[in-house]
């Protein structure tokens, strides 16, 4: 962290000593005030802290205390930058756990859209495959919003929360679009993994094309 600091950069962090957080759990009274930052959560802070020594720079410290049933866990939160983070103790713990979505969002890039298996080399063309996927990445998701505003018969047979699902087999799965005036039937094919399922877009009724009729021959037994 010393050297992070000393670079230059801004630090949001989790602290790993167990002697950090047993350090500031040893420094709480009774009057310590605690707020509440989420559903079980809640947080305590020091501005300005070496924690007795252990940090090289004064950082702001947040001591986060979770309720899981009967058990409560303690965890070091650590941010240095010209802003005092204590001062919004709420917005603090969500920025750090935006985090999160951050790193949801890398792994799907390159595990659903590809992106760990580069197709091509320059500069220009690697510009444009990264906008390429995040276009598919919202697209996809605006797509699955849409579907489920289109008042379907029946549920789609794919989980619309699943990008992964919608991507990589939704999208390569076999389907007939027929249009029946203002109305569009997506129907996935009899060897398709969604067999007897069908999308429709629009309001409307509709008269399904019925099969061939096949010959029967009746006889005496």
């Amino acid at each position: 962290i010393a050297w992070l600091i000393e670079m230059g950069y801004d630090i949001d962090t989790k602290a790993r000593s167990t002697g950090v957080r047993d350090g500031l759990i040893a420094a709480l009274t009774a009057e310590t005030v605690w707020q509440r930052v989420g559903g079980n959560a809640a947080l305590t802070a020091w501005a300005k802290s070496t924690a007795d020594g252990y940090f090289t720079y004064p950082v702001d410290l947040a001591l986060a205390r979770y309720h899981t049933g009967k058990t409560v866990r303690y965890a070091v939160l650590v941010h240095y930058s010209d802003d005092d983070a204590t001062a919004d103790l709420h917005g603090w713990f969500h920025r750090y756990n935006g985090r999160q979505t951050i790193e949801a969002g890398i792994k799907e890039g390159k595990n659903v859209f590809q992106m760990h298996h580069l197709k091509v080399r320059s500069s220009q063309a690697l510009l444009l495959q990264e906008h390429f996927a995040c276009f598919a990445a919202n697209f996809v998701r605006f797509a699955a919003h849409w579907l489920t505003e289109q008042h379907q018969v029946h549920e789609p047979p794919f989980d619309t929360r699943s990008v992964k699902q919608m991507v990589q087999v939704c999208a390569h799965t076999s389907a007939w679009v027929r249009r029946f005036g203002d109305v569009w039937l997506l129907t996935f094919t009899e060897q398709s993994l969604f067999a007897g399922h069908s999308l429709q877009v629009g309001i409307g009724t509709i008269q399904l094309p019925l099969p061939f009729v096949r010959g029967i021959h009746f006889c005496h037994f």
